[in-house]
C-alpha cells in the first residue's frame, strides 16, 4: 500500500468528495466539517486552503485521495505551536494508515517549520485517534470534561502534545 501526502493542487475533488462523504468521517469533527459532504464542499475547502496557504493535504492510497490532514499554525506567545487535524475515509480504517501520516506529518513539520510543540483535540471516546498519537509519542496534557457540545450532546476533550525534543525521527 502506497501512502501519500499530496498537496490539494494535486487532489481530484470528486474523490475527496467521495472521500468526506461518510456519515463516519464527520462523527468527530467540527460542525463546520458537512456531511453530507458534496463536491462544492471539497472544491470550497480546496479554493480556501490555497488562496489562504494552508498546509493541508490530501491523503492518497495508490493514487486515490482518502482523506485529509491539516495544519493550524499559531499566533503572538503560542507562535512556536500548532494544531493538527485529519480524517480519513472509514473504509481505511484499522490499517495503521493514519499513524503513518501523521509520522509523515510531524516529520514535515518539525523539518520546515520553527515548530517547538504539536497540538491535537480529541473527542475522549474517539479511541482510534488517542492511539494514533500515542503510537507517535504525543502525550496527553488535558482533559476537558464536557468541553464540546455538538448533535445535542456534551463531549470531553482529551489535549495531546508532541514536543520537537521527544520527538522521534
Amino acid at each position: 500500500m502506497k501512502i501519500e501526502l499530496k498537496s490539494l493542487t494535486d487532489i481530484d475533488p470528486c474523490e475527496l468528495a467521495n472521500a468526506a462523504n461518510d456519515p463516519n468521517v464527520s462523527r468527530y469533527l467540527k460542525k463546520s466539517f458537512p456531511y453530507p459532504y458534496t463536491l462544492d464542499h471539497a472544491m470550497s475547502f480546496i479554493t480556501h486552503s490555497l488562496e489562504h496557504q494552508a498546509v493541508d493535504f490530501g491523503i492518497v492510497i495508490n493514487n486515490v485521495c482518502v482523506g485529509c490532514v491539516g495544519v493550524t499554525f499559531h499566533q503572538d506567545i503560542y507562535m512556536k505551536n500548532c494544531d493538527i487535524g485529519y480524517w480519513l475515509n472509514s473504509q481505511y480504517w484499522g490499517l495503521g494508515i493514519m499513524t503513518k501520516v501523521v509520522h509523515i506529518l510531524c516529520d514535515y513539520l518539525f523539518y520546515h517549520f520553527s515548530i517547538h510543540k504539536i497540538c491535537a483535540e480529541v473527542y475522549a471516546e474517539n479511541t482510534a485517534s488517542s492511539y494514533v498519537l500515542k503510537k507517535n509519542h504525543f502525550m496527553e496534557e488535558g482533559y476537558l470534561k464536557e468541553h464540546v457540545y455538538k448533535d445535542g450532546l456534551y463531549h470531553d476533550l482529551i489535549l495531546y502534545s508532541l514536543r520537537e525534543s521527544a520527538y522521534e525521527y
